[in-house]
């Protein structure tokens, strides 16, 4: 205990001494000098830490797409903040976890993420369901598979009604190179936010048109139209969330939340 709390102190120290050097604030209520401060991560601790949903199979997430969670994916995934990741993989930990546990193989499951297109994984640098689920293993043996690619046409998802979303998730196949891994295996599938459910059932779809069967879709966040969240436990509304705006401006990017 007395450790900790030495570690505790000389990380705060740390981190005072950086925001003089480089100003921040929470990218989730704007509180100084903590790119998200000790209130928001209170807050998501306090988090129900595994919620399931009705999609088909059983899927598990760690909340809503809103308040921390909500500000801490968008700055990771949208503004580069990849910082956010070490608390991000702990948040996903717990629904990946109770997917795992539905494996009944002796071989075990694949670890299945969701692909991003290519133009938006060469502008951020980094395929961030990937890092979100090796972060979220990080202590095992277990590795995700990259079984999945996005096919030509593929658009954000974002602005789409319900039917141009399944059209457009739609364009998710198997990589030729996986086709025989997956074959007979039990999956678990990763995505970040499940919105429509479009992009999961599509990848779904197509592992087990190649062979796999998927036994739990996880995912960190589940995305509610403001208009239907109450008594919507099915997660399968369209989203109306807007991005947020990047706060910090003109400072490095330090691991600090």
């Amino acid at each position: 205990m007395l450790r900790s709390s030495v570690r505790s102190a000389i990380r705060d120290l740390t981190l005072d001494l950086a925001a003089l050097v480089w100003p921040t604030e929470c990218v989730s209520c704007a509180a100084p000098d903590r790119d998200c401060c000790a209130s928001c991560l209170g807050e998501l601790r306090r988090t129900t830490p595994v919620r399931p949903l009705s999609l088909g199979v059983p899927a598990f997430v760690f909340g809503p797409y809103e308040g921390p969670c909500r500000a801490l994916l968008v700055a990771f995934k949208h503004d580069n903040r990849f910082g956010f990741r070490r608390t991000l993989g702990a948040l996903l930990r717990g629904p990946l976890t109770a997917g795992l546990s539905l494996a009944r193989s002796a071989q075990g499951p694949l670890i299945v993420t969701v692909p991003s297109r290519p133009s938006r994984v060469r502008r951020r640098g980094y395929r961030h369901v990937d890092v979100l689920a090796r972060m979220a293993m990080r202590g095992t043996t277990l590795r995700t598979c990259r079984a999945l690619r996005t096919t030509r046409g593929r658009v954000g998802q974002v602005g789409l009604g319900s039917e141009g979303r399944a059209l457009n998730a739609a364009r998710i196949a198997v990589r030729r190179a996986f086709g025989a891994k997956v074959r007979g295996r039990e999956v678990v599938l990763v995505d970040d936010i499940v919105t429509t459910g479009a992009t999961v059932f599509a990848a779904r779809e197509a592992l087990e048109n190649a062979g796999a069967t998927v036994i739990a879709i996880v995912a960190l966040c589940v995305a509610e139209r403001r208009d239907t969240r109450r008594g919507n436990e099915s997660g399968n509304g369209e989203s109306e969330w807007s991005r947020l705006p990047e706060r910090r401006k003109g400072a490095p990017h330090w691991p600090t939340a």
